[in-house]
Formats: C-alpha cells, sequence, structure tokens
C-alpha cells in the first residue's frame, strides 16, 4: 500500500490535488491511500504516530500559521525519513524547499505529468527501501527482492529461501525471517512453510500448489484462517 498524505488549506486546491493524485496512481495501477489535511499542525500530530507509515507527502509551501518548509523541519527533526512533494503558486521557497531534503518542487496550477513524475520518483524510493530482504550467509550479502521469492522453509536451525533460481541456506530462525516478511503478501502456512501468495496456483485441502507445481503443505489447524487470507488476497 502506497500512503499519501495531502495537506492544503484551501478546501478547493486541496480537492484537486487529492483527484490529480488518485488519476495518476490509478492509471499506474498502484494500490493506494490518500488522507487530507487542511492545516500543518493536524498534519504532523497525524504523521509523527508511531505506526502512521506514510510515504509521501503532497503539501501546499504556504499554510495558514505554519509554512510547509516549518512542517518539514518538524518532521525531520522527528526523524521522519517521508518523501516530501512541495507545491506552491510561486517559486520563492523552492531553495529552502531542497534544505529539507525535498523531493519536488512543484508550482500551481499542478502539470499531471509533473505529478506523475514525482509521485512514480517517491514510489521507487519506497520500493528501493522496503522491498528487499536482507541476510547474510558466510562473508556474502545477500538482497533478495520479495517479488523473486517463492516460498521459504524451515530446516532444523536454517531457513531455507526459495527463489525462483535457487535456494538459499540461512543460519537464522525461522520465526525471525517472518518478521522480515511483509504480511500482505507472505503467510505462514505450517510451522516449517511460508509461502508468498503471488506464486500460488491453487489451494486444495491442506496444501498449496504454486505455479512452478511445488506442493506447500498446509497445517490443519491453520488451513482455515490461510484459506481466508488466500481468499482476501
Amino acid at each position: 500500500m502506497f500512503r499519501v498524505a495531502i495537506c492544503d488549506d484551501e478546501a478547493t486546491s486541496l480537492q484537486i490535488n487529492e483527484a490529480l493524485t488518485s488519476q495518476v496512481l490509478t492509471e499506474e495501477g498502484i494500490d493506494y491511500e490518500t488522507v487530507c489535511f487542511m492545516d500543518m499542525e493536524s498534519m504532523i500530530n497525524a504523521l509523527s504516530e508511531k505506526d502512521a507509515d506514510y510515504d509521501v507527502l503532497l503539501c501546499d509551501i504556504l499554510a495558514v500559521g505554519m509554512n510547509g518548509i516549518e512542517a518539514a523541519k518538524e518532521l525531520r527533526r522527528l526523524g521522519e525519513n517521508i518523501s516530501i512533494i512541495f507545491i506552491s503558486s510561486t517559486a520563492e521557497y523552492a531553495l529552502e524547499g531542497y534544505q529539507v531534503n525535498a523531493l519536488r518542487y512543484l508550482q500551481k496550477p499542478i502539470q499531471l505529468e509533473k505529478l506523475r513524475d514525482a509521485l512514480l520518483s517517491a514510489y521507487k524510493m519506497k520500493a528501493a527501501k522496503g522491498d528487499t530482504l536482507t541476510f547474510q550467509v558466510g562473508d556474502r550479502l545477500y538482497k533478495i527482492p520479495f517479488g523473486e521469492i517463492e516460498y521459504l522453509e524451515s530446516q532444523g536451525r536454517e531457513t531455507i529461501v526459495c527463489t525462483l533460481n535457487e535456494q538459499i541456506a540461512v543460519h537464522m530462525k525461522f520465526s525471525d525471517m517472518e518478521q522480515l516478511l511483509p504480511e500482505d503478501s507472505f503467510v505462514r502456512c505450517h510451522r516449517s512453510y511460508i509461502i508468498n501468495m503471488h506464486y500460488v496456483k491453487d489451494l486444495a485441502r491442506y496444501r498449496f500448489l504454486t505455479k512452478r507445481g511445488v506442493e506447500i503443505p498446509v497445517s490443519q489447524l491453520q488451513y482455515v484462517d490461510v484459506k481466508k487470507k488466500f481468499m482476501e488476497f
């Protein structure tokens, strides 16, 4: 899920920015959520919450009570690494914007393709940060894209990471490895197996079949819950 916070103290501009953002992300086939704010203070409070997990902020650089630069500095002070896209009718604050590591600075009226470029840049940054499984085997460091992992298997004290091209034995507890995987696509279906739902061909009683024809057992105790997750996915 790509989460976008949009802040503008003008209702009309807020609606336009949300509509354009939705248009771009829908056209690009990106699963997204937008949340709108009409003042900087509410936006900062929301983005500062422990589990807020926003990926990008689309923000008018001028607002009543606090401008976007001040808001960005506050977010950076709190340690937020959210991508920031500033919007303004003037280029006056452009250089200040880059001092807080703004991703883009767009002038009103927003051009759809420039907004598209900015949002896709933020989306690619999210992917680069969070879409790989990183681990070390001996003196070799691995960064495996989640999309290349078919399933994981527990064998004794090792976890076997099964990709489309190889199997890598990692000296790591299965439960610890599970914590590194995105819950929306990886499911623990058995005490010894975690499967990537993207590679499931079908589900029968007590087993998954992957698109490559590999059978993955499903625990009897977990079958109902696993089936529900599969149907929702």
